[in-house]
């Protein structure tokens, strides 16, 4: 069946000096775009471009949607259709029973290849799971889905498939003419998924021509380095850091201070989330011996050592010693290895290293987008966190979300003191480790999103977060059985809140009452308490004597004492 797109090409109002912040393939890793938005200073004057793939191949796919869609209705933000959102959105284009049989086959596939989809995520959110959606059942769940994420479709359908902005056009797969005429209206297909573009001959001369979709660590034969590349002859940038592709990849983004800037004025950053280590000891580099990419990853294992393994790789017969968890099987039986060199990385002492695998043989690594090894000494850094007063109004921080803004403005409004900091996603335990310390004394509590059995009664429970949760001695004190955690979608439509942000501060949008407060006793016993303001990468410190004496009136919610023992 032919699908609906067509080529269509996007202006973007770009005012001289005013930098583009541009990102690629984000695949639905929601934190890592927010940590490099933040490392970027991503500020009120700037020009964010995301240029395609926002979904699919991570965890959060449907929250990278939606905080992309908060961005956008706020600031200058423009995202170009991807390949995978473009395949993603055919599956549901086509209401006819082969085409309802080949969605709920592909969500056994994604299921099994990629742990998930943008389609299961919408699906959990509403209470369903992949495996209802099947049978008969499976036409009334897909249209139910495509009526409540009706919003986030249309969204990924109405992206262009190229942005321009001076002398730049930014296109996912790539082009081959920089004639814009000659390619609306065809079949967008080509630019949008255009495998290795860089080694196919194009050069540009009246622009720039900026393309994910390729990991960059691909073009690279001598070297694993997922840092961006640049072509100044050329006139090509290609970004694609390999996030959530490869194992040592990155979400790559790329500061153009001004759209008629020359190639050489532009800087980049990456964020990967691997833990960081500085160098104790000086290491004199080396080349990579053996190099082993993706289209070349057949080996042969010679010998187990541990957690190293002795491969030959087979296209070239090479031997090499590396991290034995990284082969795999394909469904033939053939032993495969993943994307790695040998290289010995130039590295001085001071210098931090992002550690991809710590293993007996060193640390595999990286440096500046180069990927090797470091054998020295390495001290690990943590990611040490430290209150912060109340955010300034007048600083615009872009990266942050309405709903946590709303939370900031309000308590300075209602005059309640709060300190703050800022964190990846706190879903380890080492993340919620270091939250709780840099909260210095505050009361960490345990949110929780209920419902009863007949979704007619919504509950937000907040209760120490040492004591463990049980169902029927709550349902005893207020009166209402069979209690579960309440849906994803409920939780947004009353709380303005995703999963793992669950937060009293919530209780701000829930203006037609629908969400009785419950809290545990035991919270009164302290001065203060730590919480998200609606969103999982910053937590806020309080009084709770504001939360009771200020907040909560204001917002017109009175909490249920209950007294919770953690036993049956």
């Amino acid at each position: 069946m032919a699908h609906r797109i067509k080529t269509t090409i996007q202006e973007i109002a770009a005012k001289p000096g005013q930098r583009l912040l541009v990102i690629s393939d984000v695949h639905g890793h929601p934190d890592r775009l927010i940590q490099l938005l933040r490392q970027m200073d991503y500020g009120g004057e700037d020009i964010l471009v995301l240029v395609g793939d926002l979904i699919e191949k991570g965890p959060e796919s449907l929250r990278v949607v939606q905080y992309v869609m908060d961005l956008a209705r706020r600031h200058p933000v423009y995202v170009s259709m991807g390949n995978v959102d473009l395949w993603r959105l055919l599956k549901v284009d086509d209401d006819s029973p082969e085409g309802l049989e080949d969605w709920a086959g592909y969500l056994n596939w994604t299921k099994r290849v990629w742990g998930g989809s943008i389609f299961h995520e919408m699906l959990a959110d509403m209470g369903i799971s992949a495996k209802q959606a099947a049978g008969e059942k499976a036409a009334c769940y897909r249209s139910r889905m495509l009526e409540q994420f009706h919003e986030e479709l249309e969204f990924l359908w109405s992206r262009p498939t190229i942005l321009t902005a001076g002398k730049y056009l930014f296109v996912h797969g790539g082009i081959p003419t920089e004639d814009l005429r000659a390619l609306e209206g065809t079949d967008p297909t080509p630019y949008l998924k255009n495998d290795n573009f860089l080694n196919q001959g194009y050069a540009f001369r009246e622009h720039i021509v900026v393309t994910g979709h390729w990991p960059t660590c691909l073009y690279r034969t001598d070297r694993e380095d997922v840092s961006p590349v640049f072509d100044s002859e050329r006139q090509i940038l290609c970004i694609d850091g390999g996030n959530g592709l490869k194992r040592s990849g990155q979400l790559n983004g790329i500061i153009i201070p001004d759209c008629q800037a020359k190639i050489d004025q532009i800087s980049w950053m990456g964020y990967d989330g691997f833990p960081v280590v500085e160098a104790l000891e000086r290491q004199k580099g080396r080349a990579a011996a053996v190099h082993v990419q993706y289209f070349e990853s057949l080996v042969e294992l010679l010998e187990q050592k541990g957690d190293m393994a002795l491969l030959r790789q087979v296209s070239t017969g090479k031997t090499f010693e590396a991290p034995a968890e990284w082969t795999y099987y394909d469904g033939e039986g053939r032993l495969h290895y993943n994307d790695y060199a040998d290289t010995l990385l130039d590295v001085e002492p001071g210098e931090r290293l992002s550690v991809i695998l710590q293993t007996s043989g060193g640390y595999y690594c990286k440096k500046d987008g180069l990927i090797g090894w470091y054998k020295g000494t390495g001290q690990p850094l943590d990611r040490k966190l430290t209150l912060r007063p109340e955010l300034d109004p007048g600083r615009r921080e872009c990266h942050r979300r309405e709903r946590e803004l709303a939370v900031y403005d309000l308590l300075r409004k209602l005059g309640i003191e709060y300190q703050r900091i800022d964190h990846v996603q706190a879903d380890t335990m080492e993340a919620c480790q270091a939250v709780e310390q840099a909260l210095a004394g505050a009361l960490i509590c345990k949110n929780l999103f209920l419902r009863n059995r007949q979704r007619t009664r919504f509950y937000l429970l907040m209760m120490p977060g040492d004591k463990v949760f049980k169902t029927r001695e709550l349902s005893a004190q207020i009166g209402s059985s069979r209690l579960s955690f309440g849906e994803a979608v409920h939780m947004e439509k009353y709380l303005h809140i995703s999963p793992g942000s669950v937060s009293v501060m919530g209780l701000m949008h829930d203006t037609d009452h629908q969400v009785q407060l419950l809290m545990d006793r035991d919270i009164l016993q302290g001065e203060y308490f730590g919480c998200h303001p609606c969103v999982n990468t910053s937590s806020i410190r309080l009084r709770i004597k504001d939360l009771l004496e200020k907040f909560l009136p204001v917002v017109g919610h009175a909490p249920m004492y209950v007294e919770l023992t953690g036993t049956d």
